[in-house]
């Protein structure tokens, strides 16, 4: 009977013997795994955010600032209209300011120049555009401020963040902060495998965040779309009052792709609706962008979502053209060239966008 029980507790030792050969061979082979992807990670980089976007340019460079003596980015504009000039009022947010292009590279300012060109008259823009203004900023500002530049035309630059309340913005930031803390560095940052894996999942969730976001924030009963519709009606209000026509181009998010997929359709077809029952021409830009490639055309997709130089160009080329429907030519039809070659965008940047 002890030969029996002996010889089953060889047996047994054997297989355990066994099992944590297996075990320990599975674990040499995930350790031999995971160095080899560290190292594949560190070597390709993939742990590195890509740069996206064409030319990202600081402009707190006080020379690529070009503020005038209001803070405004923008060249010196006296109230009064110049004799024999016509002028466009530009209002909008850091779209319209253009943050992370040169100045002359902004929309406002291109569209300027091409409808001086294009209809051999003088043209002004007064770009009253400020990073962070909203819709009921703009309101205010066009009656206590816009319409002393006796504008020919009002166009309004909107973003899909410009109806954000106080109390949304507050909260926005307030987990943005504690997101900054709770992420401060550790000894796993120094794993690139680690980072990558973590990146995505932030990526996944933050995506994920906004989307739901930015749907909440257009919800009929949320506090700052109430406000940003009472103020676009203010607006139209203004415009009919003083007999000036305004344009409302809608922006997209250029973070996104600007495929099918893109998310945010819905609101801007929200936006355009109520836009368009104020009494504005409006024009939704992402039909102009769609199909392009978002990484293409952003000043640096990693920490900078702006549009570009390349998105400024197209903008501008889109209204341009919108401009015509809403103010009326001083010279004959004869004189009107069919396209405005200053306007035409760079090849498009198409194709599947980096992801």
């Amino acid at each position: 009977m002890s030969g029996l029980r002996l010889a089953a507790s060889d047996m047994i030792d054997a297989v355990a013997g066994r099992r944590r050969g297996e075990i320990l061979l599975l674990l040499a082979s995930v350790a031999v795994f995971l160095v080899f992807a560290e190292v594949v990670v560190r070597l390709l980089g993939l742990a590195q955010p890509r740069p996206t976007g064409y030319a990202p340019v600081n402009t707190n460079h006080r020379a690529l600032r070009e503020k005038n003596t209001r803070g405004y980015r923008d060249l010196e504009r006296p109230l009064a209209k110049p004799a024999g000039a016509r002028r466009l009022l530009s209002l909008g947010d850091s779209f319209a300011w253009g943050a992370g292009v040169e100045f002359e590279d902004a929309y406002p300012q291109r569209l300027a120049r091409a409808i001086t060109r294009r209809r051999r008259e003088t043209w002004e823009v007064v770009n009253l555009a400020l990073p962070g203004m909203r819709t009921i900023d703009h309101a205010v500002q066009l009656a206590d401020e816009g319409f002393a530049y006796q504008p020919d035309v009002v166009l309004l630059g909107y973003v899909l963040n410009d109806s954000e309340d106080d109390a949304a913005a507050e909260t926005r930031r307030a987990a943005d902060w504690l997101e900054g803390r709770a992420s401060s560095p550790s000894l796993l940052d120094r794993s690139a495998l680690l980072r990558l894996v973590r990146g995505r999942i932030w990526a996944t969730r933050e995506g994920r965040r906004r989307i739901s976001g930015y749907r909440s924030m257009y919800d009929e009963n949320a506090a700052g779309w109430i406000a940003g519709r009472a103020a676009l009606k203010r607006m139209g209000r203004l415009c009919r009052e003083h007999g000036v026509p305004w344009i409302v181009a809608i922006f997209p998010l250029f973070g996104n792709p600007l495929d099918e997929s893109y998310p945010f359709a819905e609101i801007h077809q929200k936006v355009s609706y109520a836009a368009s029952a104020a009494g504005a021409r409006v024009v939704d830009l992402l039909a102009v962008y769609r199909g392009l490639r978002w990484d293409l055309l952003v000043v640096n997709g990693v920490d900078d979502e702006h549009p570009n130089e390349i998105a400024h160009r197209i903008a501008a080329g889109a209204l341009l053209r919108e401009l015509d429907a809403v103010v009326p030519w001083t010279r004959t039809g004869a004189d009107r060239p069919d396209i405005e070659d200053d306007m035409a965008a760079s090849p498009a940047p198409t194709g599947p966008a980096r992801q």
